[in-house]
């Protein structure tokens, strides 16, 4: 199954690569005013789910697109938009919008991610590619020279990382500037978390 696309109502960095995400998408869902998003980028989205406050004005005459409020107040729209695909039984999702914007959504947006990536596979998508990585080994495909920077989701992980300029050997990395800004000597770089979980940044 392909990845699905989520638009989020935040910046776009670059335009043309997220088309092409669309593209290669299996299909595309927005996040209430993420529809914004899309309209500007030419993208139709096959769902647009949230409490509908957020709506570009006049709506977009798009055929086929389904409308789905959901009206509950304890969820953002991306966690609306991310419970809607796992039910559906998405399993990858490509995420667009979501940095930048409001502190406070921005807050709540990487929190979400965070929680929801023990249940889909999540990737921002723009600009450059980030992930959280749970415990195991994960091999990561980059160019030689690409900056890949691991931070903990929590107050602490323990990571090896090899194919990189500083290679860590189940080094405890805590929420500091120890793990920013290494760079990618080798390609696939691979990662073992030992324990705890972290962001993986290629930021492009």
């Amino acid at each position: 199954m392909r990845p699905a696309l989520l638009v989020l109502n935040g910046p776009v960095s670059d335009a043309g690569a997220v088309k092409r995400r669309a593209a290669a998408a299996g299909f595309v869902v927005c996040a209430d005013g993420g529809a914004k998003v899309a309209q500007k980028l030419g993208i139709q989205p096959r769902v647009v789910i949230g409490d509908f406050d957020s709506l570009p004005k006049p709506l977009p005459r798009w055929k086929g697109t389904t409308w789905l409020f959901d009206g509950d107040e304890d969820l953002s729209d991306f966690e609306k938009a991310l419970r809607f695909l796992a039910e559906g039984g998405a399993g990858a999702v490509w995420v667009v919008g979501l940095w930048g914007g409001r502190p406070d959504h921005q807050l709540v947006n990487l929190a979400v991610f965070e929680r929801w990536s023990r249940t889909l596979s999540l990737a921002a998508v723009d600009p450059g590619w980030t992930v959280v990585a749970g415990k195991g080994r994960h091999k990561v495909s980059c160019p030689v020279g690409a900056t890949v920077s691991l931070i903990p989701t929590g107050s602490a992980a323990v990571v090896s990382a090899g194919g990189v300029e500083y290679p860590l050997r189940r080094t405890r990395l805590t929420r500091s500037s120890r793990g920013l800004s290494n760079r990618a000597s080798a390609t696939p770089v691979e990662l073992e978390v030992h324990s705890g979980a972290v962001w993986l940044a290629l930021p492009g």
